[in-house]
């Protein structure tokens, strides 16, 4: 039942003779613990209250009611944390430097202690440079 994963899905569930039905994303199928669970609000089913899944039918996949956009409000970078989720979650980065812009809307590839790599490969010093990133609000 692996093809299911990541797949937009109905699925009938319920005991006792009792049947609900649930729309959303299969998100994880696991046979160890004997249930799946489908998102976006993370529900775990156990194996034995499934009665059947189908697919959603084309075009009637869910919406999102809040389509993903930039966050109007910027945040300095000071922490190797911040750095490391802004490369993980590709964030936006504007790069400064005093009050000339260097970078508008970029995203990092790496850093260091010292640098920070654009993905264009331009290489920036941490120390003479300010980076503030930009989140995605909404949903993708």
């Amino acid at each position: 039942m692996h093809q299911w994963k990541g797949r937009q899905v109905i699925l009938y569930h319920g005991n006792n003779g009792r049947i609900q039905k649930v729309r959303g994303t299969l998100e994880k199928w696991d046979d160890i613990r004997k249930y799946v669970i489908l998102g976006p609000k993370m529900l775990a089913i156990p194996f034995e209250h499934v009665a059947y899944i189908t697919m959603l039918p084309p075009g009637r996949e869910r919406r999102s009611r809040h389509p993903a956009k930039l966050n109007p409000i910027g945040y300095v970078m000071s922490d190797p944390l911040q750095f490391d989720n802004s490369i993980y979650f590709q964030s936006a980065v504007t790069v400064w430097k005093d009050d000339q812009l260097i970078a508008y809307n970029v995203k990092l590839a790496s850093h260091t202690d010292c640098n920070v790599v654009l993905e264009d490969g331009q290489t920036l010093s941490k120390e003479g440079h300010l980076f503030v990133v930009r989140s995605l609000r909404g949903e993708l």
